[in-house]
């Protein structure tokens, strides 16, 4: 049977910096293990929501708001509400990982020391956290460049080392904001096979922000979309399931 991840219920986020923008979520469900797109144009409200979903941002108001990343359920929207900031910190810490569009690597620590920085921050020994880099840095065929420094990396190389990076604690949650938009199309392909057969693989669930509405139908992702109405003035971007 599926565990429930997340539960948002009439969900209300505004902006005020230049014109008003209401973002709604009126109903989302994401179960462990679940895959979703969330696709749509720039400004439409895709980094907001990868920001509410990785706890860095509260909501305005919302009738449900529940996360449950192993046995105990939080109101984020409770956590927010009272600045609840240590729990929320532990939440991201403990639970969820998060790749960037240009990797964001340390470029003084080599290959193999970024790929294990965020486990070993997390406490886990040195020892495992190599052992574990080099079994997933043979998979993405990154295993001879292990004490290679990230400059001398193509951008596609480093991708595939920040993927490893967020995936090697098993975090629940991977949040991944266009991850290939800076890769041109046969790295794009690279970067999303590796990332897509790894959360696979370990059973993470995976949010990915993307511009790019075929990757849904390509790798079997449940797709978001973003319904805008808007003014002279303001702006509100529903967010709706397909």
């Amino acid at each position: 049977m599926a565990m429930m991840l997340y539960q948002i219920k009439n969900l209300c986020k505004q902006r005020t910096q230049g014109q008003h923008y209401t973002l709604e979520i009126p109903h989302l469900s994401l179960n462990k293990g679940d895959m979703l797109a969330l696709t749509g144009p720039s400004g439409c409200g895709k980094s907001t929501t990868l920001d509410l979903l990785g706890l860095a941002l509260g909501s305005d108001s919302a009738e449900q708001f529940i996360f449950t990343p192993a046995s105990s359920s939080y109101d984020l929207q409770s956590l927010h509400a009272k600045a609840q900031v240590e729990t929320l910190a532990y939440l991201r810490k403990q639970y969820i990982g998060y790749v960037l569009q240009t990797g964001e690597l340390l470029p003084y620590l080599s290959t193999l020391e970024n790929m294990t920085l965020t486990a070993r921050l997390k406490g886990t020994q040195r020892e495992i956290c190599e052992e574990l880099a080099f079994c997933l840095a043979q998979k993405l065929g990154l295993a001879a460049h292990l004490l290679t420094k990230p400059t001398l990396l193509s951008v596609g190389e480093r991708q595939r080392v920040a993927i490893i990076r967020a995936l090697l604690p098993r975090p629940v949650l991977l949040l991944a904001d266009e991850p290939t938009a800076a890769l041109d199309p046969l790295h794009a392909t690279t970067v999303m096979d590796s990332l897509v057969n790894l959360v696979k693989e370990q059973g993470t669930t995976l949010i990915l922000v993307t511009h790019d509405q075929s990757l849904s139908k390509t790798y079997g992702l449940q797709q978001a979309v973003y319904n805008l109405t808007q003014t002279a003035e303001h702006v509100t971007a529903t967010l709706t399931l397909l």
